[in-house]
């Protein structure tokens, strides 16, 4: 496959693409979903096919095959070229794609037990039992939802700069969700785990006591007061730190969103944009994590990305095109949901990084605010910097200890204002909230975290 990918390249420059990439794979996976004791989706498949690009005078040809053979492969990189050169005369934008070093490797992501090596039946007796353990807690649980979800894929990419390289990659992740109700009150728990590996997550403590979790925390939240509004100084926890750092900032760095005009840090480079106490970090290259690669899906070396550092803004992460327009080096952030998306400006690994301040010395601290564990869902304007986030629980603190429970509650402000309003950074550390990312129609694995952190004057709403 590999010889095959290289002649289609050359074809490509042949009918006058300046740069030319493919992507061929072949992918095995299951996704299992087990709602209130019953199965609503069993489902292995397999795939196979070919993405390829063509670029001439600022202008890209995308076109994929699911026949990954010389003839289809032949018409859809004619495709590409012809498509690129239609294009090319309504470019916005004139410039030359910039180039990388070319990588030449074969790599296999490692793992104790292959995904493919697991009967199904293994897999669904897994989800039916993480399904149980939620539904036999307490009577209160009234609807619940198990999933797990694998993936093998054997990719190679390779283009005109020289880049030959195959990666074959294997992930799991599973997720639960128990919804409880008692007096009208209907609350929702959830946990989730996820690692680029084999089966062998599912073993784990983590993934064992995934049910278990899910039921604990929505039983919790049916016992819990509606949230105060107003204003409050909050500590947030790992994942909601996560969820900041992801959310609020990250889809901010996106280079393609900076030169879209659709982000609040065009223009802001080399400015401080938060606390000197904040650093925040993208890295693909921290191995096991749900985010986890080596090299990008344009055949660009993955790096670790300081996207702030001690509150300056210092990069943004990039593909070819991005980097190319703005004069800089690649720095291996592309990624597509499969062979027939073409690459985009994807995340990986991001968290803010930890500080000096022992988590109960942040609490010791706070005369009166909130502590906020948890996050469920969010919304975010890169534009404005304006988000909302759904947090899981709130705690009221009172001259340095917890006190009140509290559910429904959200947070919503500017990023910039409240990156800026941090007061305490603790020195724990937890990266680890696996889930998937959407961005122009496409899913990405991602893992947030970083410490718990004391914000000043954050605007605090209740949900229903």
């Amino acid at each position: 496959m590999e010889g095959l990918a290289e002649t289609t390249i050359d074809y490509m420059l042949k009918l006058g693409a300046e740069f030319a990439d493919l992507r061929l794979e072949a992918s095995t996976g299951t996704n299992i979903v087990i709602m209130d004791g019953k199965t609503k989706t069993l489902t292995a498949q397999q795939e196979s096919g070919c993405g390829i690009r063509a670029f001439a005078g600022g202008a890209w040809g995308f076109s994929s095959t699911s026949s990954p053979t010389v003839a289809s492969l032949k018409a859809a990189a004619s495709s590409a070229v012809k498509m690129a050169k239609v294009a090319k005369a309504r470019a916005k934008h004139s410039f030359k794609i910039i180039g990388a070093p070319a990588v030449r490797k074969s790599e296999e992501y490692k793992c104790r037990r292959k995904p493919t090596d697991v009967p199904i039946e293994e897999k669904l007796v897994f989800a039916l039992q993480q399904d149980k353990s939620m539904r036999v807690l307490d009577p209160r649980i009234t609807s619940t939802n198990s999933r797990y979800d694998d993936l093998e894929v054997d990719r190679i990419v390779a283009n005109s700069f020289g880049t030959l390289a195959r990666t074959r990659e294997r992930w799991v992740l599973a997720a639960c969700s128990a919804y409880a109700r008692s007096e009208g009150v209907l609350q929702r728990g959830h946990a989730s785990v996820g690692s680029v590996g084999g089966y062998e997550l599912t073993s784990t403590e983590g993934a064992v006591q995934l049910g278990a979790e899910a039921a604990a925390q929505a039983l919790r939240l049916l016992d819990s007061k509606p949230v105060p509004a107003g204003k409050f100084t909050c500590i947030l926890d790992s994942k909601m730190t996560g969820m900041m750092a992801h959310e609020a900032f990250g889809h901010a760095c996106e280079a393609d969103a900076i030169l879209a005009g659709a982000s609040v840090l065009e223009g802001r480079l080399g400015k401080k944009v938060a606390d000197e106490g904040i650093t925040l970090v993208d890295d693909p290259t921290i191995k096991n994590k749900f985010g986890y690669f080596s090299l990008d899906w344009e055949g660009v070396k993955a790096k670790k990305h300081v996207l702030i550092e001690r509150g300056i803004l210092k990069e943004f992460l990039h593909n070819l095109e991005s980097s190319s327009r703005m004069g800089v080096k690649p720095n291996g952030s592309s990624r597509s949901q499969g062979y027939n998306s073409p690459p985009i400006i994807r995340m990986s690994n991001t968290y803010i990084g930890p500080g000096d301040w022992g988590k109960d010395e942040l609490i010791e601290e706070l005369k009166h605010g909130l502590l906020i564990q948890g996050s469920q869902y969010g919304y975010v304007e890169p534009a404005k910097g304006q988000f909302m986030f759904k947090c899981d629980e709130a705690y009221e603190v009172k001259n340095g200890e917890v006190k009140q429970r509290h559910r429904d509650a959200s947070l919503s402000g500017v990023i910039l204002e409240v990156l800026n309003n941090v007061q305490g950074i603790g020195k724990d550390f937890h990266l680890g909230d696996p889930g998937y990312c959407g961005k122009n129609g496409q899913s990405a694995r991602t893992t947030d975290g970083g410490p718990h952190i004391c914000v000043a004057d954050m605007v605090v709403g209740g949900l229903a």
